[in-house]
């Protein structure tokens, strides 16, 4: 499956779908355990916490902290034990068994023995009312 212009094509150990916290703590574990995780970064890298200004209720922050920097530690975090960040959406996966594939949206395909999902949520916004009689 690897024609050598796809470096994504090699069967990965852990490959994490999401960037936000959850996909963040994932890989500092998976790359702690030397697994050598591939975190995959959606439409939104690093999910809604980007978005929040102020962040009180996080542990180890008693003055709270800006999502945006949470969200950069936590990636530099993982980066420093040997995760792997690529932009990239999940559009297929075929999970009956081992290695799983992943196709993306890009056309590239991806081989995993361990998937991971922590894709999170898109905010929707509530639209204001217009008047009607």
């Amino acid at each position: 499956m690897n024609d050598g212009t796809n470096p994504l094509a090699d069967v990965r150990d852990v490959v994490i779908v999401g960037s936000g916290v959850a996909g963040l703590s994932a890989a500092v574990y998976a790359a702690r355990a030397d697994l050598e995780p591939l975190v995959l970064e959606g439409p939104e890298p690093g999910g809604q916490l980007t978005l929040t200004t102020d962040v009180e209720n996080y542990l180890g922050f008693p003055e709270g902290v800006g999502g945006m920097e949470l969200i950069q530690n936590g990636k530099e975090q993982a980066e420093r034990f040997g995760a792997e960040f690529a932009h990239g959406t999940v559009e297929n996966a075929t999970l009956e068994e081992r290695p799983f594939e992943l196709a993306l949206s890009n056309g590239d395909r991806l081989r995993t023995r361990a998937l991971i999902v922590a894709s999170g949520a898109s905010a929707r916004w509530v639209a204001p009312r217009t008047k009607t009689n």
